[in-house]
């Protein structure tokens, strides 16, 4: 099993007993399949061809004690070296290395210092196959993923085995009933990313955005955070507050009056200064909150309005939410407001994002305009008695 070509093995001089080991590791993973598949492996030989054209022959015969002082010979384990007499013009009849070879299976895995891990991957494949055998070519094909879980996997079989005789769960991954540490599925989602889906099809679903939808689990809900405008409002709604954060899913399913007005803010400190508004309630936006925005349906049937900042951000964030629900106006996100405020603005990066945004055409200008210049005017900026006006002005 030479696996040196002959090419290379006429410019070799000399391998060192580190070169070795980063040889044999590079057979490490074919080794494994070997002991899956019965296959034989040994002898393996790691290095052929000797010396080709000695220049300094002192330096070789070091080099070749340092080679012997670590082999099988001297060690008792590890490489063996097969010696050969080579006539040279230059020094005469030496001994010098003619192969080296790990003969058997605990030479090579002591070489490398790998016992304990060896028979752990025996006892780990020995179990996979057992308790799952649809998985043997799961571990053939890719047995570092069987180390690098070693001492793990009682839990991963459990975890799977629970899945495949309950389905989809329908619960956080900490309440999973298997005998594992809380937080065992969140750090092995990945592994089990691969073997839920052979072992346990029926729990795959469609949407893979994430590890908990894609196999049935609950997960922590984004809060949507509304502040009543209108004191109204939370009277009819019976509510003792006006400023809150409820559950994404709890969100969807609020019933707002056709006449209603939504204001939808990017920062957080405009949304808690926004002033009194008739039938109007804002929505805090910063972050990716437009996103998770988008998916109340509600939305569509009453007045939407957008404020954001004018830069990139607020820009994408307006035409993801008009992609949505086509009806979604902007606020004070204009060559005026800007404009009037321009000496607010600061620097900004180009805008380096392709997709084409779905702006009015007075809001390309100014995006055009900013993107041009490298201009942002966040909305923290502008005066609050100029932002009460304007949004007064809108809703009459």
């Amino acid at each position: 099993m030479n696996i040196w070509p002959d090419k290379l093995r006429l410019n070799l001089l000399m391998l060192t007993p580190d070169q070795i080991r980063r040889r044999a590791l590079n057979r490490y993973e074919d080794f494994f399949r070997s002991l899956c598949t019965g296959e034989s492996f040994f002898p393996l030989n790691v290095f052929g061809g000797g010396l080709a054209k000695p220049k300094d022959f002192v330096a070789d015969r070091a080099a070749i004690e340092t080679l012997r002082k670590e082999s099988k010979e001297q060690a008792g384990f590890g490489y063996e070296i097969t010696w050969e007499d080579r006539n040279f013009r230059r020094f005469g009849t030496q001994k010098i290395p003619s192969t080296v070879a790990f003969p058997t299976q605990e030479d090579f895995v002591r070489f490398l210092n790998k016992l304990k891990e060896v028979r752990g991957f025996q006892a780990d494949y020995d179990l996979i196959q057992q308790q799952f055998p649809e998985l043997k070519s799961w571990a053939q094909a890719k047995p570092l993923k069987v180390v690098a879980h070693a001492g793990e996997w009682d839990g991963l079989l459990a975890v799977c085995a629970y899945l495949r005789k309950h389905g989809r769960p329908n619960c956080y991954l900490r309440e999973l009933l298997v005998e594992v540490d809380t937080k065992f599925i969140e750090r092995k989602r990945g592994v089990l990313n691969e073997l839920l889906p052979i072992v346990a099809p029926y729990c795959v679903g469609p949407d893979d955005t994430s590890f908990e939808k894609r196999f049935g689990f609950r997960q922590k809900q984004p809060l949507i955070r509304f502040r009543f405008l209108d004191a109204e409002i939370a009277k009819a709604a019976h509510l003792p507050f006006c400023d809150f954060a409820i559950p994404l899913e709890e969100a969807e399913q609020i019933r707002l009056s056709a006449s209603s007005n939504i204001i939808i803010v990017e920062n957080e400190m405009t949304f808690l200064t926004l002033p009194s508004l008739p039938k109007t309630i804002a929505l805090f936006g910063g972050g990716d909150a437009v996103s998770h925005l988008c998916r109340l349906s509600w939305l569509a049937k009453v007045r939407l309005l957008y404020w954001g900042d004018m830069d990139t951000h607020g820009f994408e964030s307006l035409s993801f939410l008009r992609s949505q629900n086509s009806h979604t106006e902007s606020v004070m996100m204009n060559t005026e407001t800007f404009t009037k405020f321009k000496n607010f603005a600061v620097d900004a990066s180009a805008y380096t994002s392709r997709a084409e945004l779905n702006l009015s055409q007075t809001e390309r200008e100014l995006f055009n305009f900013l993107n041009r210049d490298g201009k942002l005017l966040e909305q923290e900026r502008i005066p609050l008695n100029y932002a009460a006006q304007q949004l007064q002005a809108c809703l009459i």
